[in-house]
């Protein structure tokens, strides 16, 4: 995003111009005496001292006036793991040169920064980028830097924080920018070996005996679109007659249903409070979930009982002449907002489309809980048709003897249900299963063994899909 400083307000320091004005009158006294006495050694200590006085208050009030900043990401959504570059450039529209222009710019959530010399990876994570940049008149300065995405999340770069002083270093300004720019980071997606799962059928037989493939030649009837349809499925003849998509019905239907659960809260005694490793654990294990199923042909749907970064919260300002009352209450919102805790869904959809739809999902959620996954349950029916496959994706400490009974009425009511938990498999020991069918996945060795696999070649696709994804 582009922003010039022109349009923002900089507040002066009057206090300090007034306390300057001692050197403007010793000026002009200098000078007075130097046209009395005639000597030109007085007048050049008259020409030294306005020029102390002027050259302060010159680069106090214009330094950070003209000035266009900017700065963008090469990609705006990349997997975990990836590499991304950010670009910031600064313009210098002015006659007036800034030797000395301290630029921070502030990383929410913070960044591990490759080093320009070596690129090798920084043990700390960033969450200022400062340096000290040199603008001639007219210059236009760009530096970059390159980051390892090993954060899921929703990061906004900005806002970059400008200093200047004057070349005595006396009096500094400064001006916060609000050029914003957002960068979503996907849920690392192991392959279902990396998991302990089998790549066949990690989730058993299919839920029902219906056919895997549809016959199109036996329609029973027509129903209204649902956004995520096969566009196959459309009924252009009734769609034509009533002027309103509608979609066929076929008699054996063979579209599959999965349901991802993610229950994302859990407790450590250790840490008393949130397992944040255990937490991204789960989250990638059911982004790793999702993306085999829909690889797999299923209709993928989510529910979390999280909430989700809004995207309006970090997304860039408009370029087009902002007031400067409207840029001060967009530069108020220095911190991210996350939407309200109602659950988080995505519909059931098995289109190309769903692949970004549920990765950037998992990628905005944030480590809240909107209440108990077995009540979410009760209040999102519609996610529970018949015939669907149930995959509750949960921490071991989280998991209750209500969610369990919850999940053996759906059962009972013809779906496939399935546990996938992570942390430690002995803390679900106090909690009766039944005869549900459990997978373990691992705790946080399981994490670290994912994480540093990411990019290893030998190891195969940590990191990114065991496929091409089809994002849109």
């Amino acid at each position: 995003m582009k922003m010039n400083t022109d349009l923002l307000s900089i507040n002066y320091d009057e206090d300090l111009l007034k306390r300057r004005r001692p050197w403007y009158w010793l000026a002009l006294l200098l000078f007075v005496f130097s046209l009395f006495t005639g000597q030109p050694l007085l007048f050049l200590t008259a020409l030294f001292t306005i020029l102390v006085a002027i050259v302060p208050d010159l680069w106090y009030r214009n330094a950070l006036r003209h000035l266009v900043v900017r700065q963008y990401v090469n990609h705006r959504n990349v997997f975990f793991g990836e590499e991304v570059t950010l670009s910031v450039s600064i313009e210098n529209h002015k006659f007036l040169p800034l030797p000395w222009l301290k630029v921070e710019n502030k990383i929410v959530p913070p960044l591990a920064v490759l080093s320009k010399k070596t690129y090798r990876l920084q043990h700390a994570r960033r969450e200022t980028l400062a340096g000290t940049w040199l603008l001639w008149a007219f210059q236009h300065v760009t530096r970059q830097y390159r980051m390892r995405c090993q954060e899921r999340g929703f990061h906004r770069f900005g806002p970059v924080r400008l200093r200047s002083s004057d070349p005595f270093g006396w009096l500094e300004c400064e001006v916060t920018v609000p050029a914003l720019e957002s960068l979503v980071v996907y849920p690392l997606i192991a392959p279902l070996e990396a998991l302990g799962l089998s790549s066949v059928h990690p989730l058993g037989e299919h839920s029902t005996t219906r056919r895997l493939l549809e016959d199109p030649l036996q329609v029973a009837g027509v129903r209204d679109y649902v956004l995520g349809d096969d566009p196959r499925r459309i009924h252009w003849k009734a769609t034509a007659r009533t002027g309103a998509l509608r979609s066929k019905v076929y008699e054996t239907p063979a579209l599959r249903r999965l349901l991802l659960l993610l229950d994302v809260w859990n407790y450590s005694e250790a840490a008393e409070g949130t397992d944040l490793e255990i937490q991204e654990l789960t989250i990638a294990t059911a982004a790793s979930l999702g993306i085999w199923a829909l690889d797999e042909g299923y209709m993928v749907g989510l529910l979390a009982n999280c909430s989700m970064m809004a995207l309006s919260a970090g997304q860039a300002l408009p370029v087009s002449q902002p007031t400067e009352e409207s840029e001060t209450i967009k530069l108020d919102r220095e911190e991210f907002s996350a939407s309200d805790l109602s659950p988080v869904g995505v519909p059931f959809s098995s289109d190309d489309g769903q692949y970004e739809r549920l990765l950037s999902t998992l990628g905005r959620l944030v480590p809240q809980s909107s209440g108990s996954i077995g009540t979410l349950m009760d209040t999102e029916e519609r996610m529970f048709p018949l015939g669907t496959t149930v995959l509750l994706v949960s921490a071991t400490s989280s998991l209750d003897e209500e969610t369990i009974e919850r999940l053996q009425d759906l059962r009972m009511r013809g779906a496939a249900v399935h546990l996938m938990l992570t942390g430690n498999p002995d803390t679900s020991e106090n909690v009766e299963t039944y005869d549900l069918p459990v997978h373990f996945v691992g705790g946080k060795e399981k994490w670290h063994e994912l994480i540093g696999s990411v990019g290893n070649e030998k190891n195969g696709a940590v990191g990114t899909s065991s496929s091409i994804l089809r994002l849109d």
